[in-house]
């Protein structure tokens, strides 16, 4: 877990300490309390294609991670929390991350930047992954039976990915070739969240969000569809399931990072359910 995780989890535990008390907070709704958190894990299957030029402007390979080193179907951690400040207007939050490190034998040259990976080369590939969010939300409909609101927010995604291998040669020795490449996109999105009552003790919770953005060196876009199904048979605690499609495309023209990075991942999840 991360700084920023640590961070998240209390700014959530401060908040479901203060707020409104909502009128029939004694039932079982989710929909009429001052919020819940979805704590869990997912098990996904991604795709990454990653492109990093050189320095100056040439492109690198478009190296797609999966087939070179075997993206497999793993098992990743997500936490989703909403905070009802007043009955309409609402915190949203999330986080999850992913990590990967992996070793491959070289089947064609690869550029990396500025270095050149040779055919037969053994490499090593590292990725890290981590997504924060925070929205604001508007419920313009809102009952003890159902909920819809629209949002705006901040998706910040932090992208870091290495490629590394040693190079030998008989003038200049062992040397390591490659290293890290980070990219911090923090993108504006857009969405609309849904909650039903469909039992006594049944909730269905979807959300969809989108944003496209192209200002000065970034050129970016995402999305993110969710639908999950909830058992509350207490008012405290519950457990759930559903579906995540997360995806997100950036285009970099900066110091640092020159390149591409398109990320998709998907799969179902399962997780413990805590109102406040």
């Amino acid at each position: 877990m991360t700084r920023r995780f640590y961070g998240l989890v209390l700014a959530l535990a401060a908040m479901s300490t203060t707020g409104w008390t909502a009128e029939g907070s004694s039932s079982q709704s989710l929909i009429d309390g001052r919020g819940f958190l979805l704590v869990g894990t997912f098990v996904n299957s991604t795709a990454l294609d990653i492109r990093l030029d050189s320095s100056t402007g040439l492109p690198g390979t478009e190296i797609d991670w999966g087939q070179r080193f075997g993206l497999e179907d793993s098992r990743r951690f997500r936490l989703d929390g909403v905070w009802r400040f007043t009955p309409k207007h609402h915190l949203r939050l999330l986080y999850t991350d992913y990590s990967q490190t992996d070793r491959t034998t070289l089947d064609s040259i690869v550029q990396w930047g500025d270095d050149t990976f040779p055919v037969s080369a053994e490499v090593t590939g590292t990725l890290g992954f981590e997504v924060i969010e925070a929205a604001y939300e508007y419920a313009f409909v809102n009952s003890p039976e159902r909920e819809i609101a629209v949002s705006v927010g901040l998706h910040y995604t932090t992208l870091e990915a290495r490629l590394s291998a040693t190079e030998s040669s008989p003038t200049t020795g062992a040397r390591t070739i490659g290293g890290p490449r980070s990219v911090e996109a923090p993108l504006p999105v857009v969405g609309v969240r849904g909650m039903w009552r469909i039992g006594k003790h049944f909730y269905l919770d979807a959300q969809a969000q989108y944003f496209a953005l192209a200002i000065d060196d970034i050129k970016g876009g995402l999305y993110n569809y969710r639908a999950a199904l909830i058992w509350h048979p207490t008012r405290r605690v519950g457990i759930g399931a559903g579906y995540d499609s997360f995806g997100v495309d950036i285009d970099l023209r900066r110091d640092d990072f020159r390149g591409k990075v398109d990320w998709v991942y998907r799969g179902p999840q399962v997780f413990v359910s805590v109102a406040f």
